[in-house]
């Protein structure tokens, strides 16, 4: 895979992470904050657990597309 198909696959991988991302925005979030109402105060706290699942799941991604054979 070349450098183009790398920007593409990471593109695509973008893309449907922005999808996810608006999708628990707009649905899950509101739930969280009648459940959850300390979550109002600490969106720190839901950015850094985004951030850490989005960076596992482009590891892994990443790990299994270079495994040589």
């Amino acid at each position: 895979m070349g450098r183009t198909g790398v920007l593409i696959a990471f593109a695509v991988i973008g893309y449907f992470v922005g999808v996810a991302a608006y999708y628990i925005g707009k649905h899950v979030w509101p739930w969280l904050l009648e459940v959850l109402p300390f979550l109002a105060q600490a969106d720190w706290i839901i950015a850094g657990i985004i951030g850490a699942i989005v960076t596992v799941v482009l590891v892994v991604v990443w790990s299994y597309t270079t495994k040589s054979s």
